[in-house]
């Protein structure tokens, strides 16, 4: 199988990103041992960090050598001759090894910029079309103009990466309506995965740090009662059935 990056991205901070970014790396686990291999770029600690302490890495944008580290480790781990090295960073980072590994890609918003400034400037998209690399792109966008033109911006840069624009039903920011003079400026935007929302003591329960998807599908938390083992089986489900397809939905301008 092909090496998956997922890169999870906004604009905007509390868009359900991280929550998003979780839900692939737990279900990355499944596919191969040792899998995935996590970078976050919230050096406040509070990301991914939080829910895969012995996965994440936490990745500086500012320090030339974490730049190096994550995008280096992406081109060169997932190729069938780098084994050995392979074997060595994922014991070492994740407590297995295995064949080549799945990339997750958790970019604060504050970084936003940065990070696809770098993305650009390595040509990490053709090298990684070059090294069958699958790289999948999950936008979290808000309902503004600016996020709105910042997202179709993001899209249109892009070439072979597939490109999710996503809109979490559980951020109540439907009131956007543009002024007279900004309605040309408001991009058509495809939006391929909409984020079904949690109720409040559903998204306490996978919130918690020892939470994990990967168990919750496996079977595990049978104490959780029927409503909100369904509940949280709908989200996941939703989320499959919306991004195991070419990316793509419904429109929105």
């Amino acid at each position: 199988m092909a090496s998956i990056v997922h890169i999870f991205c906004s604009d905007t901070a509390r868009t359900g990103k991280t929550l998003l970014a979780r839900v692939f790396a737990d279900l990355s686990s499944l596919r191969r041992e040792g899998n995935p291999i996590i970078f976050d770029t919230d050096i406040t600690g509070n990301g991914l960090i939080n829910y895969f302490p012995k996965k994440t890495q936490v990745i500086d944008l500012s320090m030339v050598a974490d730049q190096v580290t994550m995008f280096d480790t992406i081109m060169q781990l997932h190729e069938p001759q780098n084994s050995l090295q392979r074997a060595k960073f994922v014991q070492k980072n994740a407590g297995g090894a295995g064949s080549a590994p799945d990339f997750i890609v958790d970019v604060s918003a504050s970084d936003l910029g940065q990070f696809f400034d770098m993305f650009n400037d390595i040509g990490f998209e053709r090298g990684a079309a070059e090294a069958n690399l699958d790289v999948r792109i999950y936008y979290l966008l808000n309902w503004s103009l600016k996020s709105l033109q910042r997202t179709e911006q993001i899209r249109s840069m892009l070439t072979t990466s597939q490109f999710f624009a996503v809109r979490n039903m559980g951020v109540q920011a439907f009131s956007f309506t543009p002024l007279p003079h900004e309605a040309d400026l408001v991009p058509e935007i495809d939006i391929s995965l909409f984020l079904k929302a949690l109720s409040p003591s559903v998204f306490s329960i996978v919130n918690e740090n020892d939470f994990s998807f990967a168990r919750f599908a496996s079977g595990e938390y049978s104490e959780i009662k029927t409503r909100a083992n369904r509940e949280i089986w709908n989200f996941l489900e939703g989320i499959y059935n919306q991004t195991s397809l070419p990316a793509n939905g419904s429109m929105i301008s």
